[in-house]
C-alpha cells in the first residue's frame, strides 16, 4: 500500500474511531492485509494503535500484524498487552519472528515469555536466539519439513496433505538420510509429476546448495540472488538440516544491507533506530579524518605560498589561484567519488571479476581523459576571460586536467586496493579518496603557483 493510501486510511479510521463506529473499523481490518494494517498502525497515535490492534478479531492475523510492526512498536505493544494476550500472540507467530521479537526487548522480559511458552517451542526460539542476528542462523526459520530418502512420492504427498493448512512445506522438498543430514532436494513440481511408487532418492537432485548457520546474511542474499532460489536450506557443521531461509527473509536482508551501505558511504551512522551517542561515535572519526586532510591542505598553502620568493607575485595572480581552489576541489571530489561509487557498488554486488579488472580500469581511464579534456578546456576559456596572463591560465587548465585524471583513477582503484587489504571498501574508500584527492589538488595548484 502506498504512503498516500496509508495516510488516507489512517484518517478514515481515526474519524470512525471518534464517532464510535467500531464495526466499520473492524470491516476495514477484515479486508486489509496484515502488512497493510501494520503500516496503518505505525502512523496512528499510541492510544489508537493499541485500540485498533485489539479490534482485529482473528488471533492468527493479529499475530501476523505484530510480526510486521517495527521493533519499537512491537516492544510498545508488549508493554500494554496482558501477559495472557502476549503468550497467545507469540505462540501463533513464526518461530524466527518470535526470536527477533524477544531479541529486541529486555532479557528478563524475554525470559519470562520463553518460560511461559510450550517447552518445544521455547527451545526452538531459544536456539534461534543463540545465533548472531546477521548470520544465516539468525534469519532462518525452524518451521520446515524434511523427508527420508527412502520414502515414496505417495508417502510424501500423503504426509503433506495430512498436515493440511499447517503444512510447513514451502517451494521445495528437502531430503535427509537417517542421520538427518541433507542429501537432496526436489521441487514440488517434480514431486507431483513423478509416479506414486517412485522413491525420493531417485528423483531428488543430490547436489544441494545450502549455507552454514554461521554464514553472514549478506552472503546468503548473494546465494539466493545467484541461483534465483525461493528458499535456501541451512545446515550445521555436520551437514544436518537445521532451518530454512525463505525469499521474504532475504528481501529484508537486502533492504537492511542497502541501508547499511548507504549510511556507510556517507559515514552517517549505523541506522535510523540507534541512539544519538551511537551516531556521534560513528561519525566523529571520519570528521577527524576529513579535518586532517583539510589541515594538510592548509599547511601546504600557508607554508609554501607564503615563502619570501612569492612576495613578487602580483595580487591578481594570487587571487586568481585562490579563487580556483574551490573549483578544483569540487571537480576532483565529484568525479572521483563517482568512480569510487561505481567501484564499491561492483564490489558489494560481487559483480567485479579480477579477470575483468583491466577492462574496467581502461573504461575509467577513457572516461577520465574525456572529462579531464572537457573541463580543462572550460578552465582555459574561463581563465582567458578574466586575465591576460596566458601562462597562468594554461597552468590552471593543465592542473584541472591532471586533477580530474588522477581523481577518477584514484576513485576507481582505491576501493579495489582496500578490498585486497581486508578493509571494507564501502566505509573506507570515499573518505580516504577525498582526503588524498584534496591534498593532491592543492599540491598541484601550489606547485603551479611556485613555478610561474
Amino acid at each position: 500500500m502506498s504512503e498516500e493510501k496509508v495516510k488516507m486510511l489512517a484518517t478514515t479510521v481515526q474519524k470512525l474511531m471518534s464517532r464510535g463506529a467500531r464495526p466499520n473499523v473492524i470491516k476495514i481490518l477484515e479486508k486489509s492485509h496484515a502488512a497493510d494494517i501494520a503500516e496503518l498502525l505505525s502512523v496512528l497515535s499510541h492510544e489508537d494503535r493499541y485500540d485498533v490492534f485489539l479490534m482485529e478479531p482473528n488471533e492468527e492475523k493479529r499475530a501476523e500484524i505484530l510480526s510486521h510492526l517495527e521493533e519499537e512498536q512491537q516492544a510498545e505493544m508488549l508493554k500494554v498487552l496482558s501477559k495472557k494476550d502476549v503468550i497467545t500472540l507469540v505462540s501463533r507467530m513464526e518461530k524466527d519472528d518470535v526470536a527477533d521479537l524477544l531479541g529486541s526487548i529486555p532479557e528478563d522480559e524475554a525470559d519470562e515469555i520463553l518460560s511461559s511458552m510450550v517447552k518445544e517451542d521455547s527451545q526452538e526460539v531459544a536456539g534461534l536466539m543463540g545465533y548472531p542476528e546477521d548470520s544465516a542462523g539468525g534469519i532462518m526459520g525452524s518451521d520446515y519439513v524434511a523427508f527420508k530418502k527412502d520414502m515414496t512420492v505417495k508417502q510424501v504427498i500423503e504426509s503433506i496433505q495430512a498436515e493440511g493448512q499447517e503444512s510447513k512445506v514451502t517451494f521445495y522438498v528437502y531430503v535427509v538420510n537417517d542421520n538427518e543430514q541433507l542429501v537432496g532436494v526436489s521441487s514440488l513440481k517434480q514431486l507431483l509429476l513423478s509416479k506414486a511408487d517412485e522413491v525420493l532418492k531417485n528423483i531428488m537432485f543430490p547436489e544441494v546448495i545450502s549455507v552454514n548457520v554461521e554464514t553472514h546474511q549478506e552472503e546468503v542474499s548473494k546465494v539466493v540472488e545467484k541461483y534465483d532460489f525461493l528458499s535456501l536450506p541451512v545446515v550445521d557443521g555436520n551437514n544436518e538440516l537445521v532451518g530454512l531461509i525463505t525469499v521474504d527473509d532475504v528481501i529484508d536482508v537486502i533492504r537492511e544491507e542497502a541501508e547499511e551501505d548507504l549510511l556507510a558511504m556517507g559515514r552517517a551512522g549505523w541506522g535510523l533506530n540507534v541512539s544519538t551517542f551511537e551516531h556521534f561515535k560513528a561519525r566523529l572519526p571520519w570528521l577527524f579524518f576529513a579535518y586532517g586532510g583539510g589541515a594538510a591542505c592548509f599547511a601546504i598553502v600557508y607554508f609554501l605560498a607564503a615563502l619570501p620568493a612569492q612576495a613578487e607575485k602580483s595580487l591578481n595572480e594570487i587571487w586568481l589561484v585562490a579563487a580556483f581552489i574551490p573549483v578544483l576541489l569540487s571537480m576532483g571530489a565529484t568525479s572521483g567519488s563517482q568512480a569510487a561509487t561505481v567501484a564499491v557498488g561492483n564490489l558489494r554486488a560481487s559483480s567485479y571479476d579480477s579477470s575483468k579488472g583491466r577492462n574496467q580500469l581502461l573504461k575509467e581511464f577513457r572516461l577520465a581523459f574525456s572529462f579531464a579534456l572537457i573541463f580543462g578546456l572550460l578552465s582555459l576559456l574561463l581563465g582567458l576571460v578574466v586575465t591576460a596572463n596566458k601562462s597562468l591560465v594554461l597552468g590552471l587548465a593543465g592542473v584541472m586536467f591532471v586533477q580530474i585524471l588522477l581523481a577518477l583513477m584514484m576513485g576507481a582503484t582505491i576501493p579495489q586496493a582496500m578490498k585486497r587489504l581486508g578493509f571494507d571498501p564501502t566505509v573506507a574508500s570515499v573518505p580516504l579518496f577525498t582526503s588524498i584527492a584534496d591534498v593532491t589538488a592543492v599540491i598541484l595548484l601550489v606547485s603551479l603557483f611556485l613555478g610561474i
